[in-house]
């Protein structure tokens, strides 16, 4: 568990590769994205260690269908009660985890195997989820987030942004690895040219109010993450012109 901003909170366990936050507000907690299959006694006893209880949890956010985002979201909506919530288009990779593929690169073609077979290892055996509440874009949630299609790296992909706190959570959308802000990596994205079209969206739409970005991979930027997000998206135009 790691404090990121007051009110937020990243609750992945030690051997997770992959980041999910805590959010409070007035009327409870809402958790962003699950980790992989069998994480919620890890991520529920973080929220025990915050002095909550696991009926503290009044939403489950899914950003997008991968394993690593939603892998745990079965066994936390059975345990908190709290709907789970995901944008309508992704709404299939949630309730038929097996449906997610890698991209059709030749290097995406060649985990489609794996992926096939990912089932077997406990480690990737996910329980499928049939969300509660099914998301659009522009959509306002009661604790304060806004919610932004971003789809690309999988069809319904989902941006959470807080206007008055300034605090975009990207998903996938958007990677921070070793330090260097980048699109979600193309092995993994089934329309890339459709990511980049959601790093502009959420650059040029929405930069001027995001001061803090907390990504699914890699860590936060924390100030100017706005800027950032407009320079990487003004430098993947220029790259694509050429």
């Amino acid at each position: 568990m790691n404090a990121i901003l007051p009110g937020v909170w990243d609750l992945a366990p030690p051997d997770a590769f992959v980041h999910c936050y805590l959010w409070q507000w007035d009327e409870g907690l809402t958790l962003i994205d699950t980790c992989l299959p069998g994480h919620h006694q890890a991520i529920l006893e973080a929220i025990r260690q915050l002095g909550h209880s696991p009926q503290d949890v009044k939403r489950i956010v899914i950003t997008h269908g991968d394993i690593d985002h939603m892998g745990s979201a079965r066994a936390l909506q059975r345990i908190t009660g709290a709907p789970v919530a995901c944008h309508a288009v992704e709404k299939a990779f949630l309730e038929n985890p097996r449906q997610r593929k890698p991209s059709r690169t030749l290097a995406g073609l060649a985990l489609r195997p794996f992926y096939a077979l990912a089932h077997l290892l406990p480690r990737f055996r996910v329980e499928p989820v049939i969300p509660d509440q099914l998301l659009v874009d522009g959509e306002k949630l009661p604790e304060g987030l806004t919610v932004i299609h971003t789809p690309g790296h999988t069809p319904g992909h989902i941006s959470l942004l807080d206007p008055e706190r300034r605090i975009l959570f990207t998903g996938d959308a958007l990677h921070n690895r070793g330090g260097k802000l980048q699109p979600p990596p193309p092995i993994f994205t089934l329309d890339m040219d459709n990511a980049i079209r959601s790093i502009w969206k959420l650059a040029h739409k929405y930069g001027k109010q995001i001061d803090a970005a907390l990504f699914g991979h890699g860590p936060p930027i924390l100030h100017d993450a706005g800027e950032r997000i407009r320079a990487l998206a003004d430098e993947l135009y220029q790259a694509d012109r050429h």
